[in-house]
């Protein structure tokens, strides 16, 4: 049992001897996940790795923070304190700063050598000119460590930020994209509406294709108005004010010539169940857009076309009525 307690096994549900044998050889027990019972050095590993891992997180979220310029002026500050620190240890005999032939002396000259050898040291060069001697060695290489960590940091900082800026023109051009394609579609769509309402002004609306081909502009507008909507109910991603108010524009004709066409159908055709539920929608949406219901604060001239939005929806409303 003490080779396996050795060997870290801790939990003996499955051991022949049972709980009994166990605890009889003084041996440490647990229920589930959680010790009633670990030998003083567990308990203070399990500490010590906290602390470690308490210590890692607080210095990388330190970092985070730090802007570049920032990052930087840590990295002088600590290599000018160490050259101050390796200058002030070389008083105590036998520690220090030593060049190949004699001992570091400790006047001004001396402090300028330390700070030299700090920067050096800092930026990982060695040239051996000068060398540590007694604790200060530890310094040293406490002080490299912390600036090549510095370094990295300030490397990621540097690809990060180029990377964040080739990612938002990333999002800008297919932002204007979506736009392109939403302006575009909503023009082929009047465009369709229009002629469709020109059937139904001969009384040639009663054939199968047509009511497909209405079902169908119905069914890409309402996609489109729901790109708009999404559109102004997120603030971060507005586009231009002239490229909103063309594309409010286009929405306005289209729910008017859209209302139109409902107007001059039978209720037959505006109760089919496909256009019924497009119809639903557009002017759910449609009723949304308002000068005061979008969450950002737009031009006067921009919420007159939203307003007239509103209008067209209590319209369609109305014809579904």
């Amino acid at each position: 049992m003490r080779l396996l307690s050795e060997l870290g096994y801790t939990r003996v549900r499955d051991l022949d001897g049972g709980i009994a044998d166990w605890t009889a050889a003084g041996l440490p027990v647990e229920i589930g996940d959680s010790p009633l019972s670990l030998s003083k050095s567990s308990r203070v590993g399990r500490r010590t790795g906290a602390a470690t891992t308490t210590w890692g997180a607080s210095a990388m979220a330190w970092v985070s923070r730090r802007s570049i310029g920032g990052l930087l002026g840590a990295w002088l500050s600590i290599n000018l304190g160490c050259g101050v620190l390796y200058w002030l240890v070389s008083f105590l005999p036998g520690h220090g700063l030593r060049e190949p032939s004699r001992p570091m002396g400790h006047d001004a000259a001396a402090l300028l050598e330390a700070i030299y050898f700090s920067f050096v040291t800092g930026l990982s060069i060695g040239f051996g000119d000068i060398v540590p001697v007694g604790a200060v060695r530890v310094l040293a290489v406490i002080q490299g460590g912390a600036c090549l960590l510095l370094f990295g940091a300030i490397i990621s900082k540097f690809v990060s930020g180029r990377q964040e800026e080739l990612t938002e023109d990333i999002h800008r051009i297919a932002f204007e994209d979506r736009l392109g394609r939403v302006r575009t579609n909503l023009h082929l769509v009047v465009s369709e509406i229009q002629e469709i309402s020109a059937l139904c002004g001969e009384g040639r609306t009663t054939a199968a294709g047509v009511q497909t081909r209405i079902e169908s502009a119905a069914a890409i507008f309402t996609g489109e108005l729901r790109t708009i909507h999404d559109l102004l109910y997120r603030p971060q991603t507005a586009p231009d004010g002239d490229v909103l108010e063309s594309i409010l524009a286009h929405l306005d004709g289209g729910l008017r010539e859209f209302g139109n066409l409902l107007e001059c159908m039978s209720a037959e055709f505006r109760d089919a169940p496909a256009l019924a539920s497009s119809v639903r929608m557009l002017a759910s949406l449609a009723n949304e857009i308002c000068g005061e219901c979008v969450p950002r604060e737009y031009a006067p001239h921009l919420k007159v076309w939203m307003d007239r939005i509103q209008t067209h929806a209590e319209r369609l409303l109305g014809a579904r009525a």
